[in-house]
């Protein structure tokens, strides 16, 4: 057989009796197969929520499978604009539903006859407020570093002298970095056992060795108990999208059927928060855990959905404690499904499945990449440092240097490119492109995107062999 021009990407394989649907992981449409002849499905007239993620999740079902397209982000410009959210679509072995808007609900499970949908707040919203503290201290983000002392100035790289270049042999080595350090300590007594570890703070007792253990704080108080989760709306809908709302008294987490049973997994309150103790039977310093205990309910569906359970007048039992290993388990499943499908399918000829281009003005598409270089703007400016011997604010200088931020590309194959110097990886530059839309022209919604970036470099940086004059592509 000859190899795909235009390959499908199977995001799952969805057995309802003799037919398997195999919809995309990235664009509107799917193949229904029975018997070997192929159908194609497509729905590119779907209205996606803005920032919508390309890859789709897929909730199976006896009947066909509910296909999930989640916004990444707020969906939200400057002034307000934009939608966030879900949208659901139904697929099935005779056709494709008009997208859902799950309206800020949280998708909690999906049955033959519908999706079950939730309050989208967590039961820790409900935890006691024993730990509430008035007295934070203030963000580090509103104090301006020229005000404050300056850390001890260090080299932003080593000498060349007492740097080695790592050998192939060190590339290795699992864990290898990418570099090595030759550092030497001048005026040290090799005998002398402490001198590298006994470091003299101003202010600080100099027989107090960190190994020392600290002095036993007073036992904290008993924690408050746990608030009980109020009413919650539990929402069924269907695949045309009419909506049962069934009033639950709590938190309702979880739903599945088994036959004619609703099984509903709730929370009656939030969680506790108990003492860690120590072996000895102390009170392990003030160290807390936080105890999650839901519970499950049987409700009898036979006849119809109830229009809404009272969970404190049924009997109720602990729910089962999660399997660590069950979402790995899925995912092994889901790939085990796919597997069969992979360069199997070729959509070329295929009417309809691509999402169209999202309909934006300039002004909007040039907020989008200002949003993303912003983010990088002053990355090489000073920090503020707080430590564990000097825990008063300092100014420090940043593990960057010389950040230079272009953009390149039109719309929707815009990219912002950063590249800078980093005290973790001397004498190389390094240098990261960041597609500011998606393949339908949404941006993409980069929060925290620097903190990626530094965990990037100091963790999974490639072999410098891979840079290109002087320059290494992350």
């Amino acid at each position: 057989m000859a190899a795909p021009e235009d390959p499908l990407v199977p995001a799952d394989a969805v057995a309802v009796g003799a037919t398997t649907l195999v919809p995309d992981l990235f664009r509107p449409v799917a193949a229904v197969v029975t018997a070997g002849s192929v159908r194609w499905l497509t729905w590119p007239g779907v209205s996606l929520p803005d920032r919508a993620l390309e890859e789709v999740e897929v909730l199976p079902t006896a009947s066909g499978a509910w296909l999930l397209y989640r916004s990444d982000g707020p969906g939200l410009d400057e002034d307000g604009r934009g939608r966030s959210g879900t949208v659901a679509v139904h697929l099935g072995p005779s056709g494709v539903s008009d997208g859902v808007e799950l309206d800020g609900l949280r998708p909690l499970g999906a049955d033959e006859g519908g999706l079950w949908l939730g309050d989208p707040r967590d039961a820790s919203e409900w935890m006691s407020d024993d730990d509430e503290d008035d007295d934070e201290p203030a963000d580090p983000a509103d104090i301006d570093p020229a005000t404050l002392p300056r850390t001890p100035e260090e080299p932003f790289w080593p000498d060349p002298s007492e740097w080695a270049e790592p050998t192939d042999e060190d590339s290795d080595d699992d864990d290898d970095d990418g570099y090595t350090w030759s550092i030497g300590f001048a005026d040290t007594d090799d005998t002398d056992d402490t001198a590298d570890t006994d470091v003299v703070v101003a202010g600080e007792d100099p027989g107090q060795r960190d190994s020392d253990p600290l002095e036993r704080a007073d036992p904290a108080p008993a924690p408050s108990p746990p608030l009980p989760t109020p009413p919650t709306d539990l929402v069924w809908i269907a695949p045309d999208g009419t909506r049962t709302v069934i009033r639950a008294d709590h938190l309702v987490d979880d739903v599945r059927r088994e036959g004619a049973t609703l099984v509903v997994r709730y929370f009656p309150t939030g969680p506790r928060r108990v003492v860690h103790e120590d072996e000895d039977g102390g009170d392990g310093g003030g160290w807390w855990d936080v105890v999650y205990e839901p519970h499950e309910v049987r409700v009898d569906v036979s006849s119809a959905l109830p229009r809404s359970i009272d969970t404190d007048a049924l009997e109720s039992e602990p729910a089962a404690e999660e399997d660590e290993d069950a979402w790995e388990q899925a995912i092994d499943a889901r790939e085990a499904r796919r597997a069969p499908w992979l360069d199997r399918l070729d959509l070329a000829g295929v009417a309809g499945t691509r999402w169209p281009l999202w309909d934006a003005d300039e002004v909007s598409r040039a907020r989008a990449v200002d949003r993303l270089r912003a983010q990088f703007i002053g990355l090489d400016e000073r920090v503020v440092l707080g430590t564990r011997d000097h825990p008063e604010p300092r100014s420090a200088p940043s593990d960057h240097r010389d950040v230079q931020v272009v953009t390149e590309g039109s719309w929707p194959d815009t990219e912002v490119v950063v590249s800078f110097e980093h005290t973790a990886v001397p004498f190389l530059r390094l240098r990261r492109r960041y597609r500011v839309f998606d393949a339908t022209g949404r941006p993409i919604d980069w929060t925290h995107v620097t903190v990626h970036l530094e965990e990037d470099v100091l963790t999974a940086l490639p072999p410098r062999s891979h840079a290109d004059d002087g320059v290494l592509d992350l």
